[in-house]
């Protein structure tokens, strides 16, 4: 089985191979028609005929299966999925013996039944036939799909993991205390009362990290207003040579993000940029069709930092699991943007 997105493929080659030779094996060896076994000519017209039979059988119900499973993919609508595919295989047995039956009565092979009688055969043999085949592939199924959960579950968690290990990095570093604490002695003693908002707006950003870090999902606004104290803390540091520009719409009420994913990319803009006077750094945050994209200006750092790519890689790779979009990451010459899909609330 192949799980691509909602599309869900089959690759059942083998179980082809293998099932319909060894169910027209069996039809033969179950056989009413004592043609079958004392002439040549009767048994080989009839593994031909049982070949064309099971083979169409198969084909018609794999087709089916396939449509129903990408019609309802998940495992809670797997009740509504096999009534509706029973009630599809129920008229199919019905049309499908009716036609065998009468080819069967037209062109007898040794053993002429009333035509009622081979029909009720046919479709009485039709019925275990399909059963069968429905077994191998709900069961091919079920087990394919609880192994996907388990695999995107272990996942997420991982990417989960891996997230708490870069907020670590990133947030509570011994840099950005040492700095925050910094800027926080100069402040003191020139502004009193500013230096009490700085360490409101410190208080806030830790607060927010115990609270969020072990979320998947956090409303947009919520982002936002730690986003603020956050460039608040810097903007402390570096003044007017870092610039926020926002270009938000105000009907982003439903939108989510992943916990401190804007945090992240605004602090990779500072932490890999030059912030002086001669070179403002410029960070902006707008909504550009489904994404929700951070630019800023390039000006490297040609030296002291090391990118390893691992925090946007993280964030690349929670995205891939929550969202069917992609992150766009584009580094011209002389901007860096990152655009986030946006993720609603009923997704």
């Amino acid at each position: 089985m192949i799980i691509k997105g909602e599309r869900i493929g089959l690759n059942d080659k083998w179980a082809r191979l293998i099932g319909i030779p060894v169910i027209v094996v069996l039809l033969v060896l179950l056989s009413d028609n004592p043609g079958i076994r004392f002439s040549s000519r009767i048994l080989i017209l009839s593994i031909v005929k049982y070949v064309v039979y099971v083979t169409i059988y198969w084909e018609c119900s794999r087709f089916v299966f396939l449509y129903m499973r990408n019609r309802f993919p998940t495992l809670k609508q797997t009740g509504k999925r096999i009534t509706v595919q029973s009630l599809v295989m129920f008229f199919f047995i019905l049309l499908a013996s009716l036609i065998i039956a009468g080819i069967n009565n037209a062109y007898p092979n040794g053993n002429r039944e009333p035509f009622f009688a081979e029909y009720e055969d046919i479709f009485r043999k039709s019925v275990v036939l399909l059963g069968i085949v429905t077994i191998i592939y709900e069961c091919a199924y079920f087990f394919g799909r609880w192994e996907h959960s388990l695999y995107e579950s272990e996942r997420l968690k991982k990417e989960s993991l891996i997230s708490q290990l870069e907020l670590l990095k990133n947030q509570i570093s011994p840099h950005f205390l040492f700095n925050s604490l910094n800027a926080l002695i100069t402040l003191v003693p020139e502004d009193p009362k500013l230096s009490v908002l700085f360490i409101q707006r410190l208080s806030n950003v830790y607060r927010h990290v115990l609270n969020y870090n072990e979320k998947n999902l956090i409303d947009l606004e919520t982002e936002l207003k730690f986003l603020d104290d956050y460039i608040f803390l810097n903007k402390m540091r570096f003044g007017d040579n870092l610039r926020i520009v926002y270009q938000l719409p105000g009907d982003l009420e439903s939108v989510k993000v992943i916990p401190f994913t804007l945090q992240m990319l605004v602090e990779n803009a500072i932490k890999h940029n030059i912030v002086s006077g001669k070179k403002p750094l410029t960070i902006s945050i707008s909504k550009t069709g489904n994404f929700i994209v951070v630019k800023n200006n390039l000006q490297v750092k040609t030296s002291g930092v090391e990118s390893m790519g691992t925090g946007l890689q993280n964030i690349t790779n929670r995205y891939e699991l929550l969202t069917n979009n992609r992150v766009e990451v584009i580094a011209g010459a002389a901007e860096f943007s990152v655009s986030l899909p946006l993720i609603y609330e009923s997704q």
